[in-house]
């Protein structure tokens, strides 16, 4: 901030510097410009009662007298020109109309659309009065006040230069004051920045990201310009640093405005930033006598003119063919053609005008340049605001459901990954190695006394750590982490208990403690729950026969979920194994077909049938992944919701598209669809004080899913089995699971339609014989499933 305003002061040290180059600087008032010519060796600016004198030595005159190009006659040239700021202006006295020159606003445009690209790639923007108005502002602080800013600074300090190459500038030419330029740049500044302030309170930034990155860019533009840093006197740096400021810095303006800006988008911006860096040695050409004579290394000072206009081409051209290759990368040709649709005219001008004569057509050309640079913001903002129409964040006109790239499961059919590729059977194994290890780190910290907070802590830190050091070297960047918060849920609390950090339940001796987690990699997802009692010894009476329940149905389940079975068959057999342990199968608990990214897919079914909860009927199929859920209870099966508060965890529904009011819920909103925009996730991950205000808002319009934390009455005792099985050609493989406590219940299975269900193997075999003899055996002698053990892809 120092070296910002220290800038104005700069102005006026640098007068001294400036006569001492150039002769003598003598200012009088009024501002009535003439010129005329002295000999060789002077050159006098007069006004009426005011006179600047410009004396260069004889040797300086002689070397750029021949290379000194056409200047605007004082009573010629254009006045719209003269309004934005570009060569062939007219002259001008209207004092306000020099000071609309001075900011160039031809340089305006391509900043104000940043802001627009950015606002539209965060995917948080509304067309209501309130968003309007703060892009409006957004667009004012980054074109007129800091765009203006740094174009007048950026004259002054080429005052020089300008008087060799352009004259009739309003600076070299007299006509504006020292201190009324002085005057713009600090109202320019100061203007810019009240207006970032501003918008970070408006927009409820408890960081002022957007005061910190008019600050940012207001420093850039001083270095860019002022000595002794000088940036643009290095071709290179200079014109990468006008190129990112003129294209990155509004698009972070208008993303951190009204939604997140995050790593990934600040890297990939700067990246076509090259493409800016292009369109500033455009600029460059029109000024190569100039920069030579005052020793500025320019591109093309220091390449030549024939080298340079390939650089700024290739700069161009190659940064936004990489775009349109980012785009087909994505799964977005249309797009990617789109853009190079762009591309082609641009590249047409480039040989028709620019490479012939780019002294000549700088100007014609560097409107295509420009909007070269809006073509690549267009398609990586498409990108963006496309994915995030499809998260169903930005409310628009259409309805997500109709757009063609929609995750519902009958639209995705034909393009998901399922079983038959042997790597997806390997993710989801992967995925499941991980959260069984993370079920036995969750099991070893349930202990009296331990707070229930810090155990999912662990849980889902574990999952993360396990899950980020897979395919770390993959090409094709592939998400993976939590499906599901570890969620710890005792005696009779149903589930999904998993508290905020401020918190202070803990665990007791003899507590029964339902453990809920998962784990996906690249959107296979993994899920697992299991029921452990606090205690040393087996368990026995009321707790030991509801946990059997619960692990017999799951077994029973396992078998009946086969391809060619019916859903409705499984919920019929549920309901009988626990009626069987004098047990209710606890209602609205579903147990639903998994697909990549979509943890309830429409295939599912009951656990209990009841006239207000109901699933369409379906058939299994081979290839599918089941998420088997089964949760039974001591109690009547009829969990009351008593505290809504409890509810921690969530997950976004992509086809809801309302228009949040407040500004915490769509700041919430976006940073959820940033880092959770598939998964269920638990709200300790998000910003503490605007969840709290943010949540309810996108509950009530159904932004958010809530998973509530459910209760029976006091003294019953709820058991929880969830694993997640493969319906594999060769069988079913079931992948999640852990080994039960030793049960010593007062119930036993004496239904034989039930011990049928728990004789059937759960693979196909191959031969008959004495398998089958021997699976019939077994099926007569047995009474209860065995406690559930992995198959061999699991670890205990």
């Amino acid at each position: 901030m120092t070296s910002i305003l220290h800038s104005v002061s700069s102005i006026l040290s640098s007068r001294v510097n400036s006569a001492e180059r150039l002769g003598v600087l003598s200012l009088r008032n009024p501002v009535e410009f003439t010129r005329r010519r002295h000999g060789r060796s002077t050159s006098d600016f007069e006004t009426s009662g005011r006179r600047l004198v410009v004396r260069a030595a004889e040797t300086d005159t002689d070397k750029v007298k021949s290379q000194v190009p056409d200047k605007a006659p004082a009573g010629g040239g254009s006045s719209i020109n003269q309004l934005l700021g570009i060569k062939g202006a007219a002259q001008e006295t209207n004092k306000w109309k020099i000071r609309l020159q001075l900011t160039k606003p031809v340089t305006w445009p391509p900043l104000v659309w940043g802001v627009v690209c950015g606002a539209a790639a965060s995917g948080n923007f509304h067309w209501t009065p309130e968003d309007v108005a703060k892009s409006i502002l957004c667009m004012l602080m980054s074109g007129p006040c800091l765009t203006g800013y740094t174009q007048t600074i950026n004259d002054w300090y080429d005052r020089d230069i300008d008087a060799i190459n352009e004259p009739y500038r309003p600076i070299p030419s007299g006509a504006i004051s020292e201190q009324e330029v002085i005057t713009q740049v600090w109202v320019l500044l100061l203007g810019g920045l009240g207006i970032a302030g501003t918008l970070d309170v408006w927009a409820g930034h408890t960081t002022p990201t957007l005061f910190y990155l008019a600050l940012g860019g207001s420093l850039l533009s001083y270095i860019y310009s002022a000595p002794p840093l000088k940036l643009k006197q290095n071709g290179w740096v200079g014109n990468f640093a006008l190129g990112a400021s003129y294209i990155s810095l509004p698009w972070w303006a208008g993303q951190a405005l009204f939604g997140t800006l995050t790593p990934d988008v600040v890297v990939l911006t700067l990246l076509y930033s090259i493409a800016g860096l292009g369109i500033a040695i455009v600029n460059d050409f029109k000024s190569v006598e100039g920069d030579r004579a005052m020793g500025l290394q320019s591109l093309p000072v220091a390449f030549g003119t024939e080298a340079a206009k390939w650089i700024c081409v290739g700069a161009i051209d190659v940064t936004q063919l990489s775009v349109a290759g980012y785009l087909l990368a994505s799964g977005k040709p249309y797009y990617a053609l789109a853009l190079l649709a762009l591309i082609i005219p641009q590249i047409v001008f480039q040989f028709k005008y620019f490479l012939k004569d780019p002294v000549k057509y700088d100007v014609k050309y560097q409107r295509t340049a420009v909007l070269g640079a809006w073509h690549i913001r267009d398609g990586i903002s498409i990108k963006s605001l496309n994915e995030r129409i499809y998260d169903g964040v930005l409310a628009t006109n259409v309805n997500p459901r109709e757009l063609p790239e929609m995750s519902s499961d009958d639209e995705r059919d034909e393009k998901e990954l399922d079983l038959t590729s042997p790597e997806v059977v390997t993710k989801y194994k992967s995925a499941a190695e991980i959260v069984n290890k993370a079920l036995q780190v969750v099991l070893a910290e349930c202990k009296p006394k331990a707070k229930i907070v810090d155990i999912c802590e662990k849980g889902d830190a574990f999952i993360k750590e396990q899950a980020g050091s897979m395919y770390k070297n993959a090409k094709k960047k592939i998400d993976r982490g939590v499906a599901f918060p570890t969620c710890v849920s005792v005696n009779n609390t149903v589930g999904h208990f998993s508290p905020l950090a401020s918190d202070e339940t803990v665990l007791e001796e003899g507590d029964m403690v339902k453990i809920d987690m998962g784990c996906h990699i690249d959107g296979f997802i993994a899920l697992v729950a299991h029921t452990h009692v606090i205690q040393e010894g087996p368990v026995t009476g009321r707790k030991a026969d509801v946990i059997a329940a619960a692990n017999t149905a799951a077994e029973v389940a396992l078998r009946l979920v086969r391809p060619g079975k019916k859903n409705h068959a499984v919920t019929e057999a549920i309901q009988k194994v626990a009626e069987a342990y004098d047990c209710k199968i606890v209602e609205g608990v579903i147990s639903h077909q998994m697909k990549q990214n979509v943890i309830d897919a429409s295939k599912s079914f009951l656990s209990v049938s009841t006239p207000e909860t109901r699933v369409d009927d379906a058939e299994f199929e081979d290839n599918e992944v089941y998420a088997i859920d089964i949760v039974a209870s001591t109690g009547e099966g009829k969990p009351k919701l008593i505290d809504e508060k409890q509810t921690t965890v969530y997950k976004k529904d992509a086809a809801v598209n309302y228009q949040l009011k407040m500004k915490a819920s769509r700041f919430i909103i976006s940073e959820i669809k940033e880092k959770f925009p598939h998964m269920p996730f638990t709200a300790r991950s998000l910003e503490e004080k605007r969840a709290r205000l943010g949540l309810v808002e996108c509950v009530n319009h159904g932004h958010l899913q809530p998973y509530p934390v459910l209760y029976e009455k006091p003294g019953d005792f709820v058991a929880q089995i969830k694993f997640t099985v493969l319906l594999m050609p060769n069988g079913s493989d079931r992948i999640t699971s852990h080994t039960l406590q030793e049960l010593q219940p007062t119930k036993t299975i004496d239904d034989p339609e039930i011990k049928g269900w728990l004789a059937l193997g759960i693979k196909k075999k191959k031969g008959g014989g004495k398998k089958k003899k021997a699976a019939k055996k077994a099926g007569e002698t047995s009474t209860e499933a065995e406690p559930m053990e992995a198959s061999s892809s699991a670890q205990e």
